[in-house]
């Protein structure tokens, strides 16, 4: 198979939509890496009161099939923005978290006359500050990529067997198939598309974040123009869940009844 014939096999891959909620703009909300729609759906559920929520599972993860070849964020916006053509949706707000973030940076920046405005939650994207932790990752780079050389050369499992369950972090071990998009992605800076956003962009961040510290959303906060950031005391990288949602959600409903869009639609009503 040739890469255009890998290309329109992409394209043309299923993706597992959940819709709710009959008026209003047209929401789209992305999951993190190793999640799928039922993360967000809470969350959505109460959003569908005021936007038309389409709740998606991501290439690979849910009910979504796998990409053909290992994507980068870039191709995973692309699919989304395919999307848009196969429904004729003309413009979307995106909601992303993490790695669903990632995607909708991507997207916004490359494609701003599709995208009215941007909801990051916890969003990946940017690297962390140099540190002790850099060069304990450069040391583990090298070993497992000599212990890949030395099971190649002499046919052991050293780097299966040992390095990944001793090194390896939880989204790797879990991976599978998709363990070379992880590595992929999750190397990604996204500081430059950041900074090409021209869409209203909203910022909503739990304190407490370990995956993605609050240092990284103060960082998305000075490089998209505009954009506004709202920490959440107490949370962590999933700010959303349980009886959280109602509070993520009247946050980011205030955000929608601001945008410029909805501003006219309330004068054109009176």
């Amino acid at each position: 198979m040739n890469g255009q014939e890998a290309k329109t096999r992409i394209d043309k891959s299923d993706l597992h939509i959940e819709t709710m909620g009959k008026s209003g703009p047209i929401l789209l909300m992305m999951h993190g890496w190793g999640q799928n729609l039922e993360s967000l759906r809470m969350l959505g559920e109460l959003l569908s009161k005021h936007a038309q929520v389409h709740l998606i599972d991501l290439p690979g993860f849910g009910s979504s099939p796998a990409p053909e070849v290992d994507w980068d964020t870039i191709g995973y916006a692309e699919r989304i923005l395919r999307y848009l053509d196969e429904k004729s949706i003309d413009r979307a707000i995106l909601l992303g978290h993490s790695f669903g973030g990632r995607v909708s940076v991507r997207l916004a920046s490359r494609h701003p006359e599709r995208v009215e405005a941007v909801v990051l939650i916890n969003s990946g994207g940017l690297k962390r500050p140099p540190g002790n932790w850099k060069l304990k990752a450069q040391l583990v780079r090298i070993l497992g990529k000599s212990l890949k050389g030395v099971d190649k050369a002499t046919g052991t499992k050293y780097y299966e067997s040992w390095f990944v369950p001793k090194f390896a972090s939880i989204d790797y071990k879990n991976a599978g198939r998709l363990r070379n998009i992880l590595v992929k992605t999750v190397n990604e800076d996204v500081s430059e598309d950041a900074t090409r956003i021209k869409s209203p962009v909203f910022l909503l961040w739990g304190e407490l974040d370990t995956e993605t510290p609050l240092e990284m959303g103060q960082r998305f906060s000075n490089l998209i123009p505009g954009s506004q950031l709202l920490v959440l005391p107490g949370k962590g990288h999933f700010p959303f869940l349980g009886d959280s949602a109602h509070l993520c959600a009247r946050y980011i409903i205030e955000f929608l009844k601001g945008l410029p869009a909805a501003n006219a639609e309330s004068k054109e009503t009176v």
